[in-house]
């Protein structure tokens, strides 16, 4: 038997249960009409109820709805141009914040997630910088995020490049490397045949 469809009001008020954390309200919504209706729920301003439990910092709702929701809602923004997860990172909500973006990216979380700008142009970790009490938790736990994703991968770029020599024949070869490792190459080279052949006396 087909499940009914939600009204109007059964929309507003799973959008509110979202807003204050009625975790079991928002059960019985799914109970009886399906988790498809929860995809399309917003306000007038165009607020999913991603928004509103992110907004409000009820990570318990927000874990029980990704498993129900397709990927796209994660950054699916409102009239504002803000997705869910700049609305958890503008009032330090820091539980959620750290649900989205460790989410695989596959599940539509991780970086992409956090790259994502709004309508100012503001990705997540800049608009963390203009939020108020409690920012710091949350910039520095995206600053942190970053470095662990990108930070490594140039960490490591840089060492190949700087740092990329082969011994052999009792000459150092630079393959790749700044200026300062070549002279330094260069200068072991020159002393090498300075000495050729100096006799050391004991």
């Amino acid at each position: 038997m087909p499940r009914p469809a939600p009204t109007a009001e059964d929309t507003e008020e799973v959008l509110l249960s979202a807003r204050y954390g009625e975790l079991d309200e928002i059960k019985e919504f799914v109970e009886k009409f399906g988790a498809g209706p929860l995809v399309e729920a917003k306000d007038e301003r165009g607020n999913t109820i991603l928004h509103m439990c992110c907004g409000n910092g009820h990570i318990d709702v927000l874990n029980y709805l990704i498993p129900l929701i397709p990927k796209d809602l994660l950054s699916r923004t409102n009239e504002a141009g803000s997705p869910p997860l700049h609305w958890a990172v503008s009032n330090n909500h820091i539980a959620c914040v750290k649900a989205l973006v460790e989410l695989p990216e596959e599940q539509g979380g991780g970086l992409p997630l956090l790259k994502q700008t709004n309508a100012s142009g503001r990705d997540a970790f800049t608009e963390s910088i203009f939020a108020g009490e409690g920012k710091e938790e949350v910039s520095g736990w995206i600053e942190g995020y970053l470095y662990k994703v990108e930070g490594d991968d140039e960490e490591d770029e840089q060492v190949d490049k700087d740092a990329t020599v082969e011994e052999g024949d009792g000459e150092i070869k630079v393959i790749e490397g700044d200026k300062m490792v070549r002279e330094e190459a260069e200068k072991v080279d020159e002393l090498a045949e300075k000495t050729q052949g100096v006799e050391i006396k004991e």
